[in-house]
């Protein structure tokens, strides 16, 4: 025996404690550390570029046949795709029981499917582009801009942007910089139409002259008997004054001939208009993403890059600002400070009721288990590579509730066997026999109970496993020290206290009274066993039916100095219209006292700030998102609310949403339906019908369609019968205005390691409304060396038109997804609720071969929850084994398990009594309750079956038993829920219904402990059959045979 060994042998106790404490301080030093679990990145998005297509054309031509290809592959679990105007998007999730490895191998296997496919795409689709990369959980963010007052170009910024980047990515345990908002620069050829035509040219003859001149061609080798050397003729760009001397035609007039710069303005600037655009503050900027190296600690590697950016800083041109707009590792600090913080107090808590109730020598030993059961944790959780995060601390709380209860029982029954006259030796190996199987049964139904939770896939698996692996891994290594050093300890330290003179803080406080009071009313629920399993059954009855007036919730939001507005103009608007609004926000953002920065990105999403946010956004000249801070995270809350009722008020041509940070895995909108069926058209009439419904309802910010109505289109109406006598296709006139208005590549600069392309487009004024577009002058085919122009106007008219909507399809059936934003702080089962009844008594019809679900908030949650049961078969079968093995008799199983589900109605209870939502973190307390509760009912029913008289029905004999118990049973009661008692007062949406649904459903157990297993023992076994000893009887005789 490892216990006996350490008793008889004080220097191999202190050595192994020694060695526990050096290795685990060691491995926590090694543990990866970090602000919230890292999203498995199970989502890509397949983006393809096909200009002028319709949406149908895009679904048909683009959208389908990727779908098909991708849906080939067995490990996907679901396609979504959205198909608009020139654009094919689809998102790709999959299979969530992957490894990354596995994920990886996947994402590699479906590039090459679409590589596959891409040959048989339209022409004129761009290739499509595979993004893996849409959960990064970003370290720090930077922003680049000018000082205040100081006017910038894009073209300086964008250098300094990438030198940062270059500079930044040579700092250790950095996996790679990433920009956003970075100018694009090109050689931009504005070309005089007028001058153009009456050269009798067009813009894909000025391209096609570009891309010739800038071209070093091979002329073959020199090769004597002393060299061999290469022949090239020279004719790149070298800079963009050989852009403008090109010649483009001859000119008889002239000797020199016509050149670009005769037809046309030449320029190196920003792409116009810029795809994507930042702000920093109000002023023009450039976002640099730094991502960590997985495994890394957050506090070191900020600390590492911090003085790299002073070092930078110190360098770095005038006039130039370089500021961190977010940094993880001071909220990774301050919100394990705060957990930690959590924990000390319920150690001080639990230290403290040990003290009073079984002295300051058993309060020792017991608090010494806490830090060796930790530290001893760490190493496994270093073999297992889980971080240190929010989770992960959550599951040390956690567990703080649940381990103090080995070493409790333990120390208890040892200071009871020395009460009784046993030597140390003796008393320790008594207690150790005694408890064994208590402790192993009453650790494995605890670690079967987390076991779903552990072994959860998906999202909301990253989320919820770390906590469980925590739990479990804790448990164990808590059983292993209370069989082994805890025991030890006891034996070494508890005799002095018999032999001093009693003291309540030697040997913890006794109250006779309350003690006599207690035996009393054990005797009377032994005497009364029907009554008293009534009664104390009613109190979980009552749990369970108060379920139906909790709510429903997936995961809490977060108190933090953090909020983001998602701005969506109007389809057609373009990105310097979304801009004009976007400084109006920012104006108004920065008024506000309680704002303390605001960053911007427009056209694309900016860099994910937190864990679960998406940066899906890509040449999206109609949205921004911002990134603000504030001075007070407990006044943000409101300060969205008021933001987002100011803003709908004052920017009513736009779709603003205002929105807070929430926990859990990502959701696109707590509040969402999602209609099934074939047409197009008649899912947009639908989903117009559901929107209402949801607007109807209260507290609905916005509401927002996946097939809306499109924004206008110009519309050439063609004149076939002018087409056919001027020798022109539809096709070729279409090809000519888009060279027109988008311009035509060719040939490029090279400026140091840049590659700036020569774009040759017409110049911006001369298109910028409808009427001037009829002007555009097209080329007839004419005689020879006598090209012919004859304006737009001259082959049809123009008409501006609704354009086709968007069409969205899941799994290849076509799909409309309402989606609805709830007021901060609304739960999005209340609405769903108010949703579901308005439905019930006013239902909207649906044609055959039309469906809705229900998705957003609650689908997800559903999905977990679904998850989460599916393992409960084999848990359940292993827990029944567990129980079973222990007691050896069907009918305590059955009272065993009857005690686990009163815990779920205890738990339940303590919920409603406070008015806490059931969300997911509510229900991984009342799992954890579990433990508590089926401990006490172990230990009191195996001390009935060690105990002869007890066994047989003896009431006196029970009676003594359940009060011998009660001293740790009520300890590790008072210091569970002693331990949680600090997270219930914190205030947080997180914390509190966590630690209630613990805490309350352990302190309400102790009805159940005292008040329903000893009479229901009783009701099992009367003396007058003894059914139970004879069922023990006949199992021991079994097993001897």
């Amino acid at each position: 025996m490892i216990s006996r060994s350490l008793f008889e042998n004080g220097r191999y106790l202190a050595l192994l404690v020694i060695s526990i404490f050096v290795v685990g301080i060691t491995s926590y030093n090694s543990l990866g550390r970090q602000e919230d679990p890292s999203i498995t990145p199970f989502v890509a998005t397949v983006q393809t570029f096909y200009p002028g297509a319709s949406p149908a054309r895009v679904e048909s031509l683009v959208t389908k046949p990727l779908e098909d290809a991708l849906r080939e592959h067995p490990d996907i679990q679901e396609l979504d795709s959205s198909s608009i105007n020139s654009v094919s998007t689809i998102i790709i999730e999959a299979d969530y029981y992957l490894s990354r490895a596995e994920i990886k191998r996947v994402w590699s296997e479906l590039r090459g499917k679409i590589d596959r496919v891409t040959p048989d795409l339209p022409e004129g689709a761009t290739k499509p582009v595979f993004d893996d990369d849409l959960f990064t959980d970003f370290v720090k963010i930077i922003a680049i801009s000018a000082d205040e007052g100081i006017d910038i170009s894009p073209s300086l910024l964008r250098r300094e942007a990438l030198r940062f980047a270059d500079a930044a990515r040579k700092v250790p345990q950095t996996r790679r910089v990433k920009h956003y908002g970075l100018p694009d620069e090109e050689i931009n050829v504005e070309i005089d139409g007028t001058a153009l035509s009456s050269l009798g040219l067009s813009i894909d003859d000025v391209a096609r002259t570009l891309a010739l001149a800038d071209a070093r061609t091979p002329a073959g080798r020199l090769a004597s008997p002393n060299s061999a050397l290469t022949i090239e003729v020279a004719g790149d760009f070298a800079d963009i004054q050989g852009v403008r001397d090109t010649f483009i035609k001859a000119n008889p007039e002239s000797v020199s001939g016509i050149r670009i710069s005769d037809v046309a303005t030449v320029t190196k600037s920003e792409t116009d208009p810029p795809l994507r655009l930042a702000l920093s503050n109000g002023r023009r900027s450039v976002f640099l993403a730094v991502e960590m190296k997985a495994g890394y600690q957050v506090d070191k590697y900020s600390a590492q890059f911090e003085a790299f950016l002073e070092d930078y800083r110190a360098n770095a041109a005038e006039g130039l600002t370089i500021d961190t707009t977010y940094d993880q590792s001071g909220y990774t600090e301050a919100r394990l400070a705060g957990v930690a913080k959590n924990i000390i107090a319920g150690v001080l808590i639990v230290v403290a009721v040990l003290f009073v109730t079984l002295g300051w020598r058993a309060a020792l030993i017991v608090a010494l288990s806490l830090p060796l059961c930790t530290l001893l944790s760490m190493v496994a959780l270093n073999y297992l590579e889980v971080p240190i995060h929010q989770l992960s601390m959550t599951g040390l709380v956690v567990a703080l509730g649940l381990l103090v209860d080995g070493s409790i029982v333990v120390t208890d029954e040892i200071r009871k066997r020395l009460l009784g006259g046993d030597e140390p030796l003796e008393a320790m190996q008594q207690a150790v026999t005694r408890m064994t199987v208590p402790l192993v049964s009453a650790t494995a139904t605890t670690v079967l109970a987390f076991t779903p939770m552990a072994i959860l896939e998906g999202p909301s698996g990253d989320f919820l496993g770390s906590l469980a692996t925590c739990v479990i891994v804790m448990l164990i290594t808590s059983l292993l020290l209370a069989l082994s050093v805890t025991p030890a300890l006891g034996a070494r330290l508890l005799p002095g206290a018999m032999t001093e003179r009693p003291a309540w803080w030697r040997s913890g406080i006794v109250l006779p009274k309350a003690r006599d009071w207690f035996a009393t009313s054990v005797d009377w629920s032994l005497k009364y066993p029907l009554a008293s399993v009534l009664l104390a059954a009613s109190v979980p009855i009552l749990g369970f039916a108060s379920v139906s007036t909790l709510t429903a919730q997936f995961f809490p939001g977060t108190d933090r100095d953090q909020l983001y507005l998602r701005v969506e103009m109007p389809k057609s608007a373009g990105i310097e219209a979304t801009l004009e609004l976007v400084r109006a926000l920012d104006d108004d953002l920065r008024a506000e006292p309680l704002i303390r920065r605001v960053d911007w990105s427009v056209g694309e999403s900016p860099p994910a700030f937190y864990y679960n946010l998406r940066s899906n956004k890509r040449n999206t000249p109609e949205w921004a998102e911002s990134m603000v801070l504030t001075y007070d995270e407990n006044q943000t809350n409101a300060l969205i609310r008021k933001l987002q009722t100011k803003f709908d008020r004052k920017y009513p041509q736009a779709q603003i949403l205002v929105l807070g940070i929430d926990q859990g895995p990502p959701v696109d909108a707590p509040l969402e339906v999602v209609l099934y069926g074939p047409n197009t058209h008649t899912l947009r009439v639908l989903g117009e019908q559901f929107r209402q419904r949801l607007q109807e309802l209260p507290d609905i910010t916005h509401t927002k369609l996946s097939i809306s109505p499109a924004a206008p289109k110009i519309e050439f109406q063609l004149d076939e019968e002018k087409l056919r006598r001027l020798g022109l296709e539809r096709t070729q006139v279409a090809v000519l205005v888009d060279g027109y208005l988008r311009g035509r590549f060719g040939g490029a600069v090279i400026e140091d390691t840049e590659r700036l392309r020569v774009r040759a487009k017409l110049e911006r004024d001369a298109w910028q409304d409808a009427e001037q577009l009829l002007n555009l002058q097209i080329p007839v085919p004419g005689q020879l060396g006598k090209p012919r122009f004859v304006p737009l106007s001259a082959v049809g008219e123009l008409e501006i038109v609704p354009d086709d909507a968007p069409i969205g399809r899941k799994d290849g059936e076509r799909i409309n997804k309402v989606q609805a934003f709830l007021t901060r702080g609304v739960l999005p089962e209340e609405a769903l609720k108010l949703l579901r009844q308005s439905l019930e008594k006013n239902p909207i019809a649906l044609p055959d071969g039309y469906r809705y679900s229900f998705g957003g908030d609650s689908g997800e949650r559903e999905g977990v929850v679904n998850d989460l049961i599916g393992p409960v078969g084999l848990v359940m079968s292993l827990l029944l084994a567990t129980i079973m093995l222990t007691f050896n008799s069907w009918r305590l199983t059955a009272l065993a398990f009857g005690v686990v589900i009163c815990a779920f109605g205890l738990s339940f209870l303590a919920l409603a009594l406070f008015r806490y939502p059931l969300g997911i973190m509510a229900l991984v307390g009342v799992v954890g309750s579990i433990g508590v509760a089926i401990n006490a009912c172990i230990i009191i029913l195996t001390s009935f079956q060690q105990s002869p008289a007890a066994a047989s029905g003896n009431r006196d004999a029970m009676r003594d038993e359940v009060l011998d118990s009660s001293r740790h049973i009520i300890s590790t009661t008072l210091t569970t829920f002693g331990g949680f008692l600090p997270l219930i007062l914190e205030g947080s949406q997180f914390w509190p219904p966590f630690a209630m649904a613990i805490a309350g459903g352990v302190l309400l157990s102790t009805i159940i402990s005292f008040y329903l297993v000893p009479p229901a023992y009783v009701l099992l076994g009367a003396p007058k059959d003894n059914r139970i000893e004879r069922a023990q009887f006949k199992a021991s005789k079994g097993a001897l045979a």
